[in-house]
């Protein structure tokens, strides 16, 4: 293509996306959940599918589906509950133990000849590692909320799946359907080999966060599971409050057993168990990927994290169908030794 037709489209698209992230930006709070119902519908298809091939009727297979997803968020809101309890009963025994290394620390910088002033915040009488318990009903009344939504968006979706796809054919046409399509697979396989990898995951580490003696083991299980979805970003961020209770409870060397137990079990989950690292199912290159995690959290919030990968997917595909812009979805494809990795 010409480059003056490659500024062209890419001055629609420009134009085009700035209105439709004003405007996502603008209903983040409907629009989250309504995507995220979207996403769910199309990883949960193919189950629906094989439910149906052994003779459940359309609408008992999604009803199944859907309860079964239902009863695995309300085990995970049942657990968090009591970690969240756990924790809160031990939050005395915690500030006591941040002050005492906080006290190990300042003593250890005066003896280099850093002379700094450590101590706790004045509210440290009041949470200081958990919300109040209004700020936690707060949040979990607006989570219900979004779940409802996320559940009836997804039920009527998956309703509609053939219609849906002979819809888009028809408006869009053979090569937008067979884009979105691909996109789709790969989605789904992306989840299911994270969802491997994260159980996997999740259980070794609760195993030795309760031999090393560390708090709410299952809790810090739990949201490695859950923060795995986002790709690159997710367990860093879900390593962080273990490793940090484990510097309050055994110092240090706590501190760096726990982090060297999550970087070596992750890595075996991802070696051995997946036949390649679960991102390289996204077919999109590793800075496409985190660029669109955090643009999208910059538009959505929280749920733009999670959301991320997803949406750079769809775009992809949208780019991909059309001649003018197809360059683009090309920008947006790994390299060669992305692949290979």
């Amino acid at each position: 293509m010409p480059a003056p037709s490659r500024l062209a489209s890419l001055t629609r698209v420009v134009i085009i996306s700035a209105v439709v992230v004003t405007g996502m930006y603008l209903g983040a709070a409907i629009v989250s959940p309504v995507l995220a119902g979207f996403i769910l519908a199309i990883v949960v298809t193919p189950t629906v599918h094989r439910l149906e091939e052994r003779g459940l009727p359309g609408l008992a297979a999604v009803l199944a589906m859907v309860g079964a997803i239902a009863c695995v968020a309300l085990l995970l809101v049942a657990l968090l509950s009591l970690s969240l309890i756990e924790l809160d009963s031990a939050l005395p025994a915690y500030q006591d133990l941040l002050q005492a290394q906080l006290e190990t620390l300042q003593a250890r910088l005066a003896d280099i000849g850093i002379m700094a002033s450590l101590q706790l915040p004045d509210a440290a009488s009041g949470p200081l590692l958990i919300p109040s318990l209004g700020e936690i009903l707060a949040g979990l009344s607006i989570l219900v909320v979004d779940f409802l939504v996320i559940l009836i968006v997804a039920v009527f979706m998956l309703l509609e799946v053939a219609s849906i796809r002979g819809k888009l054919q028809k408006s869009l046409g053979a090569d937008v359907e067979a884009e979105l399509g691909r996109a789709a697979n790969n989605l789904v396989e992306y989840a299911v080999l994270r969802t491997k990898s994260g159980i996997a995951t999740g259980i070794v580490i609760a195993t030795l966060l309760l031999l090393l003696g560390i708090d709410a083991p299952v809790l810090w299980a739990v949201l490695i599971v859950v923060l795995g979805y986002i790709p690159y970003f997710g367990l860093p961020i879900a390593a962080a409050p273990p490793i940090g209770l484990a510097w309050l409870q055994h110092g240090l060397p706590g501190a760096l057993a726990v982090a060297v137990g999550i970087f070596v079990v992750d890595l075996l989950a991802r070696r051995v168990l997946l036949p390649y690292p679960a991102e390289r199912a996204l077919r999109i290159s590793p800075l496409a990927i985190v660029l669109s995690v955090l643009a999208w959290t910059l538009v959505l919030g929280v749920p733009g994290l999670f959301l991320g990968a997803p949406l750079a997917l769809l775009i992809k595909a949208v780019l991909s169908s059309s001649e003018e812009t197809r360059w683009l979805a090309i920008l947006m494809e790994p390299s060669d030794t992305d692949t290979e990795s």
